[in-house]
């Protein structure tokens, strides 16, 4: 979670770009501080860098068979587009990527330890190996983001990367704990269909949530932060109306939780933070898309479909006899 809250200031100060290469900074274990610690032509220099970059990971698009997406990448010219020196925006970036080398160093340490239960939870150590690769994507995809200058399409299969992840761990946890779905439910499959659908729905509004963000981000320096909102078009209004379908399904689950007197109190939570959720939607788009709600934002989805997937594991239906 702390690397999500992390990415969140990242976006919300706009320092994506605030390091240019990967996985060292401006060619540096130790970033800069100061503009004349780098070379006079340093644009040049990373442009260049980028561009090989880009023309490796569109080769590899090609052998995959997303010729599209490679062609894009390859005629697009302003991913080549360096910003200005920033020392704030700079460490930002660092600073984020610090805690997500951390994260990745924790998980290894899960995977290791997990090597003490391969007599009685081999299911745990294939779970926390895929962690683990899943984990190496993510910092490859993270890495393939900064090269391509935040392209929408990769910053998605990055998000989506996250999800699964979160997913993952929520899982492995109670695979460790060694506990089974502690809540029994009788005829419950209709609350359970509608948890999945949410997470579907969730997901779907996560992702048409960082398309919004990325627009913004191009219109940052160009068009006034009042005008903002206004300028999005159409990603800005499905946004908007598919929130509805989220706090619907959300208010259903609350619903059925309160009539059949299921007892679960996560979906109360769950019911706040969606609540929570809308609350900071409309602060952005009636206030002019406050710099602090934005990583608000983002955290409170995170754990609205945390907590989807944790009931997941909470629910074993059953039939009345």
């Amino acid at each position: 979670m702390l690397v999500v809250v992390a990415g969140g200031l990242v976006r919300m100060t706009g320092s994506g770009m605030g390091c240019p290469d990967w996985p060292k900074c401006f060619g540096q274990y130790i970033p800069p501080t100061n503009i004349s610690q780098l070379p006079v032509n340093y644009k040049t220099i990373y442009a260049e860098k980028r561009k090989k970059k880009i023309a490796r990971f569109a080769d590899l698009l090609d052998n995959i068979g997303l010729t599209q997406q490679a062609s894009e990448l390859r005629n697009d010219d302003t991913i080549l587009f360096e910003q200005n020196f920033s020392a704030f925006n700079t460490w930002t970036e660092f600073i984020n990527r610090l805690i997500g080398a951390i994260s990745g160093f924790l998980v290894l340490g899960v995977f290791l330890c997990s090597w003490a239960y391969v007599k009685n939870k081999k299911w745990l150590i294939f779970l926390c190996g895929i962690q683990l690769i899943l984990l190496a994507f993510q910092a490859w995809m993270g890495a393939m983001t900064v090269a391509t200058n935040l392209t929408p399409w990769v910053l998605s299969i990055h998000m989506i990367t996250a999800i699964v992840l979160i997913a993952l761990q929520i899982k492995i946890i109670r695979v460790a704990r060694g506990e089974a779905a502690r809540t029994i439910l009788t005829n419950s499959y209709f609350f359970k269909g509608l948890l999945y659908f949410g997470i579907a729905i969730s997901t779907i509004q996560i992702l048409a949530g960082t398309d919004v963000r990325q627009l913004i981000d191009g219109l940052h320096g160009h068009v006034s932060r009042e005008n903002w909102i206004v300028s999005l078009g159409s990603n800005w209004f499905f946004h908007r109306s598919f929130a509805l379908a989220v706090l619907a399904i959300n208010a259903g689950l609350f619903i059925v939780n309160s009539k059949r007197n299921m007892r679960l109190t996560e979906v109360n939570w769950l019911m706040a933070i969606v609540f929570l959720e809308a609350l900071a939607g409309m602060g952005m788009a009636y206030f002019a898309v406050p710099a602090i709600l934005q990583p608000i934002h983002l955290v409170l989805a995170i754990v609205m479909i945390a907590i989807q997937f944790h009931l997941t594991h909470k629910i074993n239906c059953t039939k009345k006899s």
